[in-house]
């Protein structure tokens, strides 16, 4: 038997995956997260950190691979996609990775929080390499499925034996309605993600913004119909980008 655990990182739901003799975590949360999911795992669940036994990233944005460097500085496996690492490299990479640490600053503010140390290093040193079909090194009951659109490198988790996945940023919802995610790099590619969830039968879904939700497939079907032609990303934003960083700089 498991139980998932949701814990409210800085920006995002994180996910803990309780077993009997082991812990995983879904995604890294923010570089602030880290002592969180460490106080949750000694305090709520009165047991060692170092039952944490791996750390699965999907995307590279700070809210998901933000904690990744630290959690490993900690002694815990970090896992992630084989072609993570290009997401914020070069010079556009870097500009991008500016970007998104304004825009993980600005939801902090909606969500009134403390402004918080959310500077980390974007390159990942995994110690596992995940591919699309791959099983969870340690959690073979899960599997990484390749799921780009909102970025060319995300990762959905998969609970092999339930009709269950986290899948991260690739739904937002909130009490009325789902949405898609900003950014969206490929919308083509989003849509065939989306697809595929209705393929495998995926049924439950641990969302990163909102928690857990069953999804329909008319809501999938209506995501797919309704999705832009053009990619949505921070090149062909980047006057409200700026427009952010002056209303967080005054905060």
């Amino acid at each position: 038997m498991i139980k998932i655990h949701e814990i409210n990182g800085y920006i995002e739901t994180l996910y803990l995956v309780e077993y009997p003799d082991k812990l995983l975590l879904l995604d890294g949360g923010c570089r602030c997260d880290v002592m969180v999911v460490k106080n949750h795992i000694e305090t709520v669940l009165k047991r060692d950190f170092r039952d944490l036994k791996l750390v699965v990233i999907t995307h590279a944005h700070p809210d998901h691979s933000g904690g990744a460097n630290a959690f490993k500085n900690h002694g815990v496996k970090i896992a992630g996609y084989k072609d993570h690492n290009k997401w914020y490299a070069g010079f556009t990479g870097k500009i991008t990775f500016f970007a998104d640490i304004i825009l993980t600053y600005l939801v902090a503010t909606k969500k009134k929080r403390k402004k918080e140390n959310i500077w980390f290093h974007p390159k990942i040193d995994f110690d596992y390499i995940v591919k699309d079909e791959d099983t969870l090194p340690g959690f073979p009951d899960w599997k990484a499925i390749h799921c780009p659109g909102h970025t060319y490198y995300d990762l959905s988790l998969v609970k092999t034996d339930h009709k269950l996945a986290y899948i991260a940023d690739n739904i937002i919802c909130n009490n009325i309605k789902k949405y898609r995610p900003y950014p969206l790099a490929s919308p083509e590619d989003y849509k065939k993600t989306l697809l595929k969830y209705k393929e495998m039968g995926i049924k439950y879904f641990l969302l990163a913004h909102h928690g857990k939700h069953e999804v329909t497939d008319q809501e999938i079907d209506l995501l797919v119909n309704s999705a832009p032609n053009k990619p949505r990303i921070h090149r062909s934003n980047f006057l409200m980008i700026l427009k952010h960083l002056f209303t967080v700089a005054k905060k």
